[in-house]
């Protein structure tokens, strides 16, 4: 327990405030501090030793302290719409609507999969496309269910074709 410098009251241990007054309460040390102290009886070379290496910052090392509300950004820069994903909802209901034309084949920018498709609706009388129609609502689902960088990972820089 810490005692209040101000009201006396006890606070537990690492508490920064007093729960009573409020008031700022001296900080107790950290383990980096205590470890080295001589409580242990070993040198910090004995001790490296004993943990595999393993050695903490020397004292006065400044803390880590994340930033606040920050967002992770990945690498590459994960600018998503400008990679692609800007075609995911156009190609999405254009292949549930549009499937057996295959028109989201040619949003996406595969010619050859998006004239298979036109191919075989238009050269079967239109028997063919109830099985491009399928097919396109099967994608077009696809699509739009995915997240924009899935998206672009599968269909924009993968170059996945079908399904």
């Amino acid at each position: 327990m810490i005692p209040c410098p101000s009201c006396g009251a006890d606070n537990v241990e690492g508490t920064r405030f007093c729960v009573k007054c409020g008031s700022g309460l001296p900080s107790s040390p950290q383990p980096e501090q205590w470890r080295y102290s001589g409580d242990l009886g070993q040198t910090q070379t004995e001790q490296r030793q004993q943990t595999g290496g393993y050695a903490p910052p020397p004292p006065g090392y400044p803390a880590y302290n994340p930033g606040q509300n920050m967002m992770y950004q990945h690498p590459g820069g994960a600018d998503w719409q400008a990679k692609g994903a800007d075609k995911k909802v156009a190609a999405g209901l254009c292949g549930i609507l549009l499937g057996s034309l295959g028109i989201h084949k040619f949003i996406l920018g595969y010619s050859t999969e998006g004239i298979i498709m036109l191919l075989i609706t238009v050269l079967t009388c239109g028997i063919g496309g109830m099985v491009t129609g399928v097919i396109g609502l099967v994608e077009g689902i696809i699509y739009l269910t995915k997240s924009d960088e899935e998206f672009v990972r599968t269909y924009v820089q993968n170059k996945k074709g079908w399904f």
